[in-house]
C-alpha cells in the first residue's frame, strides 16, 4: 500500500510516499512471538531471587502461577487498546492518542533508552556468553570476546530482520521450539529425579516461609517482571492480519503455556537441587544439569543460547515500530519512518536502534542500565492501564473489537500501584535515577518537536539526509 506521506524543503518540494508493512502476521506467528519473548531468558535465572525473597518452596511456586495470572490480565489491557488503535508502535500510540505528543514523547524516549537498547544488548551478550563457554570449558570466556561476539550476532540479525518479516517469523517458529524443548528437558529430567531419589528436598514446601509482607511484595515484583517481554507483541499490530480475533487468543494460548512451563520447570529445580543449593547459585539452570547430568551441561548451553537469539530476533521485530510510530507522528527524524520498498520492513530504524545497542553492549554500562528496566516497564504499564480506564470514562461507546472485563484494568491499577510504592520504598536511588534519565527527554522534545521554526542549515541537512535514505532504499528495491 502506498500514500502520499510529506512535502518537505522550503525552496523545493520534494514528494516521499509511504510503504505500508503487510498483514503477514498470524495466530500461530503471534503465539510463537509471545512465548519465545513472554519470560525471556529469566527462568533460567531468576528464581535464586525468588526463593531469596519467600523463603520455601510452596510460597514460591504460588507466587510464579500469580505472577503469569497478573500478567496475563495486564496483557489483556493491553490488548484492548491495542485492538482499538492497532497501529505500529504498542503502548507509545496509546498514549500518543490519550494523553497527548508530550505524553507520547516521554513514553518513547524512555522505551528505546532504557528498554530497547539495553534489552538488545543484554539478550545477545547472554547467547555469545552461552556459546563461547563450550569453547572454555574450566574458566570464563574473556569479556572482550564476548562482547564482539555479541556484536556479530546482534548485526547478523539486524541484517536477517531487514530482509523479509516472514523469513523472520519462520525462523522464530524454529527458536520458540528451541526454547520449548530447553524448558521441556528441565521438566523431564525433574521428573526423572522425583521417581528414582524420591521427594527429599520437597518433603516440606513451606518450611522457612516468610513472613514479612513488604519481603513477600518484593517476591512478587520479581516473579511479575520475569514474565516480561510480552509487550513487545503490541507493537507489531500493524502487521497481523486480523488483530481483534488473533492477539486475545495469542495472549491465552501463549500465558497458559508459558506459565505451566514456568511452574513446572521451578518444581523440577527443587526436586533436584537443595534450597541451600539454589539460593547460592547464579546460574541455576547449569548447576541443576551438573548435579543431574552434567554431559547435559553443553546440551543446555546451546539450547539457552538459541534462547536468547529467539527473543533477540523477536525483540527486533517488535521494537524498531516503536521508533517508526514515533517518526510517523514527527516525533523523530522523518527519515526513521521509512519502510524498504523491497521487504517492506523499517530498515532505518532498526539500524538506528542497532547503533544504541551496539554502544551500550561496548559500553560496560550495560547491567547498570538493565536495573532500569523493570521500573520503566512498571511505569510504562501503569500508564497504559491509566489509558484504558480513562477511555472507558470517556467514550463508553468506542468501538472495542476486544473489551476485557472491568475487574481486570482495576485490579492492575491497584496491584501497580503498590509495586510503584514499594519501589520508592525499597529503592529510591534506582527510581530516581530512572526519572531523571526520562527528564532528559525533556529538551528534547522541546528541541526537536515542539520548535518549528529550525534554523536552514538544520532542515537543509535533514533533507538531504531524508533524500539519501530514500535512495538507499529504492535502490535495494531496483537490486
Amino acid at each position: 500500500m502506498v500514500e502520499i506521506k510529506k512535502i518537505l524543503g522550503r525552496s523545493r518540494s520534494v514528494v516521499i510516499e509511504e510503504i505500508r508493512m503487510k498483514k503477514s502476521l498470524t495466530l500461530f506467528s503471534c503465539v510463537s512471538i509471545l512465548c519465545s519473548v513472554t519470560g525471556h531468558i529469566s527462568v533460567f535465572v531468576a528464581p535464586t531471587a525468588i526463593l531469596k525473597y519467600t523463603g520455601s518452596v510452596g510460597l514460591s511456586l504460588i507466587l510464579w502461577i500469580f505472577g503469569g495470572v497478573m500478567n496475563l490480565f495486564l496483557a489483556l489491557c493491553f490488548t484492548e487498546l491495542a485492538t482499538m488503535f492497532p497501529k505500529a508502535g504498542g503502548p507509545y500510540f496509546f498514549i500518543l492518542k490519550v494523553f497527548g505528543p508530550f505524553s507520547g514523547f516521554m513514553i518513547m524516549w524512555g522505551y528505546i533508552l532504557l528498554i530497547t537498547g539495553p534489552f538488545w544488548a543484554f539478550v545477545s551478550y547472554c547467547a555469545s556468553l552461552y556459546i563461547l563457554q563450550l569453547f572454555f570449558v574450566n574458566c570464563e570466556p574473556p569479556d572482550v570476546a564476548v562482547k564482539l561476539f555479541a556484536v556479530w550476532i546482534l548485526v547478523s540479525f539486524v541484517a536477517i530482520n531487514c530482509v523479509y518479516v516472514k523469513l523472520v517469523t519462520k525462523i522464530q517458529s524454529i527458536l520458540t521450539l528451541t526454547k520449548i524443548l530447553a524448558l521441556l528437558l528441565i521438566i523431564v529430567c525433574g521428573a526423572i529425579s522425583l521417581a528414582t531419589d524420591g521427594p527429599e528436598n520437597i518433603s516440606d514446601v513451606w518450611e522457612g516461609t516468610v513472613d514479612k509482607p513488604i519481603v513477600v511484595a518484593m517476591a512478587f515484583f520479581f516473579s511479575v517482571f520475569t514474565f516480561g517481554g510480552w509487550q513487545i507483541v503490541v507493537n507489531l499490530m500493524e502487521e497481523v492480519k486480523n488483530p481483534g480475533r488473533d492477539l486475545p487468543r495469542a495472549i491465552h494460548v501463549s500465558f497458559l503455556i508459558i506459565t505451566l512451563e514456568f511452574v513446572l520447570v521451578n518444581l523440577a529445580y527443587y526436586v533436584v537441587l537443595t534450597k541451600r543449593e539454589i539460593l547460592q547459585s547464579a546460574a541455576i539452570a547449569v548447576l541443576f544439569f551438573e548435579k543431574f547430568y552434567s554431559p547435559l551441561k553443553p546440551v543446555l548451553s546451546i539450547l539457552v543460547a538459541v534462547t536468547a537469539i529467539g527473543v533477540l530476533n523477536a525483540s527486533i521485530l517488535g521494537h524498531s515500530r516503536v521508533l517508526l510510530a514515533a517518526a510517523r507522528n514527527n516525533q523523530a527524524p522523518f527519515f526513521l519512518s521509512m519502510i524498504s520498498t523491497k521487504f517492506f520492513t523499517p530498515w532505518p530504524a532498526i539500524f538506528a536502534l542497532l547503533v544504541w545497542s551496539s554502544i551500550m553492549l561496548l559500553s560496560g554500562e550495560l547491567f547498570t542500565f538493565m536495573e532500569l528496566i523493570s521500573l520503566f516497564s512498571l511505569l510504562l504499564s501503569l500508564s497504559v492501564v491509566v489509558a484504558l480506564l480513562y477511555l472507558r470514562w470517556k467514550q463508553p461507546h468506542a468501538e472495542r473489537p476486544y473489551k476485557a472485563s472491568l475487574y481486570i484494568p482495576i485490579s492492575q491499577l491497584v496491584l501497580l500501584v503498590v509495586v510503584f510504592m514499594l519501589c520508592v520504598y525499597e529503592e529510591p536511588y534506582k527510581l530516581g535515577r530512572g526519572l531523571v534519565i526520562l527528564a532528559a527527554g525533556i529538551p528534547f522534545y522541546i528541541v526537536g518537536v515542539k520548535w518549528k521554526s529550525k534554523p536552514k542549515i538544520y532542515t537543509n541537512y535533514m533533507e538531504r539526509l531524508t533524500l539519501s535514505v530514500q535512495k538507499t532504499l529504492l535502490v535495494s528495491k531496483s537490486e
